[in-house]
């Protein structure tokens, strides 16, 4: 073998590698520049009072995650000047079904404004409710933030239940005590590599900067 054509071997081999390193470097970088989390809003645009006084629920069959969740939002808001409550400080731990009598009274005790309610969406409800990319709020979401919160306990114990492997997703709905109307609702969509509480903190942040968008907050 001439020595000119192993320089051009060699020269072929050199450049192959390196278009394999720029091809390895653009798939990088094209994954981890992916969107990571996703929100689809509604609201009531005829609503435009601030959150005031706010309880702050999210239903989950696992204390933790939902002392965890309930405790960091209420925080974010205390730090923005709301009066929130976590409702693991004022609402008994899920165990039992509450009824929804005692819920009502221990709000009117308590004189809360709004009340937040969050909850895991399974991988079918949420392409159900985001049909063709456009979130459409279920007649069910609007019949008061109590029945709403009741009702969420059959889903999150449900054991048949099947969830989103590649992500979590979360629906948050914003009611208004007085008056038992739904003033806003957030699906919110993590994707699944980000560590639990590290989720559930961003859904968190994406919240608090759409109640600022809305200024509802």
């Amino acid at each position: 073998m001439s020595p000119i054509y192993k320089w051009r071997i060699n020269l072929m081999n050199s450049s192959l590698q390196r278009i394999f390193l720029i091809l390895g470097m653009v798939m990088l970088l094209t994954v981890s520049c992916a969107p990571k989390s996703t929100l689809h809003v509604w609201k009531d645009e005829n609503y435009s009072q601030k959150l005031g006084k706010t309880l702050i629920i999210f239903v989950s069959s696992i204390d933790y995650v939902r002392n965890n969740f309930e405790d960091v939002f209420a925080g974010r808001l205390s730090d923005s000047g709301v009066e929130a409550f976590p409702g693991n400080r004022v609402m008994r731990q899920l165990g039992t079904r509450p009824e929804r009598e005692e819920a009502v009274a221990r709000v009117r005790q308590l004189g809360i404004d709004r009340v937040i309610v969050a909850r895991r969406v399974s991988k079918d409800e949420y392409s159900s409710l985001i049909p063709g990319g456009v979130y459409v709020v279920p007649i069910g979401y609007n019949t008061g933030w109590n029945s709403f919160y009741t009702d969420s306990f059959a889903i999150a114990i449900d054991p048949r239940i099947v969830y989103d492997v590649e992500y979590f997703a979360v629906v948050t709905n914003i009611y208004d005590v007085r008056s038992e109307i739904l003033v806003g609702s957030y699906i919110s969509r993590v994707a699944a590599e980000t560590p639990r509480d590290e989720a559930l903190n961003l859904f968190v942040e994406m919240v608090l900067k759409e109640l600022k968008t809305s200024k509802l907050l």
